[in-house]
């Protein structure tokens, strides 16, 4: 039963039930408030933390170069986990009262071996490679606009760059795929209904990136469309995998053809 409870078509049912988390939009708000909120506060902690840390040592030692491309990815991977576990925390005390223990199962959804995800996998696949086809030979590229985390990536040592890419390809489409698909839509969709909280959470998932693709309107269909694609698979498999297989094969098509096809100085 615990897989069922924030099903799309009985999720407004279940609403009222003891036995199943109570989120509704101001607890999914409430829970995906918090992780951006502690994720940029992480992320400028632990900077300055490095930056008081590397200007002390640059005085002792008399350095007067150190390669901080290190800096970046890991500020962002500490800021990214705390706040995911922040929001962990949080969406544990909105899932009160609860008396089953797997409610985390019944918001991810039924399981799925790697054959029935093949499709969507070749999906994801499709669409990276249609989106930097479009990128490199059908409009201008993005490398005539600033890209701050690509171009981190790219300019890091390569031991570096294959930790970009596990977050890139793993952390990164997990977490956001938990909090769009999984908690926004299950908090909308017991507030207003499956449609509505369709459209809302697609709406907030490409809010959520404009800063990084409102100046290239490429990258900018390409959120929305990974943003209602998902949602849409959510809906339809009642399950966070299949979004999760697609949005991550996406990034890791873009990370690989980024790395292999960086120009060689």
């Amino acid at each position: 039963m615990a897989l069922s409870v924030l099903s799309p078509t009985n999720i407004q049912a279940n609403s009222s039930n003891d036995s199943s988390p109570w989120w509704g939009a101001w607890s999914a708000l409430l829970i995906v408030g918090c992780f951006y909120l502690f994720q940029a506060v992480g992320i400028f902690m632990v900077q300055m933390a490095v930056g008081f840390s590397v200007g002390i040592s640059e005085g002792v030692n008399g350095l007067t170069t150190l390669d901080q491309t290190w800096v970046l990815p890991l500020s962002l991977l500490l800021g990214t986990v705390g706040a995911a576990m922040v929001s962990w925390q949080v969406a544990t005390s909105r899932a009160t009262p609860v008396r089953e223990k797997d409610w985390f199962c019944g918001l991810v959804g039924k399981p799925y071996n790697f054959q029935s995800l093949l499709l969507y996998v070749l999906l994801g696949m499709s669409l990276g490679l249609a989106f930097f086809a479009l990128t490199e030979y059908g409009v201008i590229p993005p490398d005539d606009l600033p890209q701050p985390i690509f171009d981190a990536m790219l300019a890091a040592p390569h031991f570096i760059q294959f930790g970009w890419a596990l977050m890139f390809v793993v952390l990164f489409p997990v977490i956001e795929e938990i909090l769009f698909r999984g908690f926004l839509f299950a908090g909308f969709a017991q507030s207003w209904g499956p449609r509505v909280a369709g459209v809302m959470t697609t709406l907030l998932f490409v809010v959520v990136h404009m800063p990084k693709v409102l100046q290239y309107w490429p990258a900018l269909c390409a959120v929305i469309l990974i943003g209602a694609l998902t949602v849409l698979i959510r809906i339809r498999t009642e399950s966070l995998v299949p979004g999760i297989a697609l949005h991550s094969t996406y990034n890791s098509v873009l990370v690989t053809l980024a790395l292999f096809t960086e120009p060689q100085d």
